[in-house]
């Protein structure tokens, strides 16, 4: 180890060393502010409301985002706040998306910080709901670009949301659609997509990541040609829930990360002629079987990460 490196590993111990060993707990606004100040404010402070969350305070931290929740306190696998910033750099989902990204010893106070209860330091109060309206209520509506849903989506976009899926527009066109089902209550078996039938052919993004979605679910998949981006990361699919993407002719980005399937099933995405990327990450997939689909597919990326995770164990939920 050369005498950089080893500064560099003190440095970092002492960091960590410091804020557990001696009971002393990680001060959100000494240790925790300054990053997400420089590295995340540019898409989540006053000025900028991106995916609906503020991060440049505590009352923006725990109202969470379009999404739900960011932080669990106690739970650093269930806060997506951090979550997300231990992604691989070009899974679609890392954060932050812009800039440099968080250091392993600043993911390392921000895990401890949660661990210990996610404290925002003496006087603040964690409230049930906390919520941050002051942007929204302030703005002049005359200057605001409106991008409404319009026609018989309304109707139907209303029914989804009552029941908690997630429905929007993709870059403010309102004839195209993106839906989501990861923050909605559904078990195996009751995915009726059915119900989205009416936006089949407007409906481009579909996301199911970190749901109890099926194999059997996905048979009705088919109908959906427009889809371009499919996520069903950290779900118990497999193999044979390919055989229904396989479908989706017009597919580009597929997640598969942390789902059971193998280079077998990989095998059945061969004549999607239009896919561009596919994320792999601890799935069982190996580096020859997505260099075997990338060679069919001539041209896509197909991603199983610089280190190969440990497949996810059928019905195992992640967040």
């Amino acid at each position: 180890m050369s005498a950089f490196h080893r500064i560099a590993a003190t440095i970092f111990l002492g960091v960590i060393f410091s804020s557990v060993s001696f009971g002393k707990a990680v001060d959100f606004e000494r240790q925790i502010q300054p990053f997400l100040e420089k590295k995340c404010y540019r898409c989540h402070d006053e000025e900028k409301v991106k995916g609906e969350l503020r991060l440049d305070s505590p009352e923006g931290i725990l109202a969470g985002g379009e999404y739900g929740d960011i932080l669990i306190p106690g739970d650093p696998n269930e806060s997506s706040i951090y979550l997300l910033t231990t992604y691989p750099k070009d899974d679609p989902d890392y954060m932050p998306q812009k800039g440099k990204g968080l250091t392993k010893s600043e993911q390392s106070l921000l895990k401890i910080w949660i661990e210990e209860g996610a404290t925002f330091g003496e006087g603040f109060v964690h409230v049930p709901e906390p919520k941050v309206k002051a942007k929204f209520e302030e703005a002049d509506p005359s200057t605001e670009r409106n991008y409404m849903i319009t026609g018989e989506a309304v109707e139907i976009v209303a029914r989804l949301r009552e029941s908690g899926i997630q429905v929007d527009t993709v870059n403010h066109d309102s004839s195209l659609f993106e839906v989501s089902y990861t923050y909605a209550d559904r078990v195996a078996g009751s995915f009726d997509f059915e119900t989205l039938g009416a936006l089949k052919d407007s409906l481009v993004k579909l996301t199911l990541a970190r749901t109890e979605v099926s194999s059997e679910d996905l048979s009705t998949i088919a109908g959906f040609a427009r889809i371009e981006f499919l996520d069903l990361s950290r779900t118990s699919v497999g193999d044979d829930a390919l055989g229904h993407v396989a479908k989706l002719e017009n597919l580009k980005y597929l997640n598969l990360r942390d789902t059971s399937v193998t280079d077998e099933g990989l095998k059945k995405l061969a004549g999607l002629k239009q896919l561009e990327k596919v994320y792999l990450w601890g799935s069982a997939v190996t580096a020859s079987g997505a260099k075997r689909l990338e060679k069919s597919l001539s041209g896509a990326e197909v991603n199983v990460g610089s280190e190969l995770r440990a497949p996810r164990r059928a019905g195992q939920r992640n967040s």
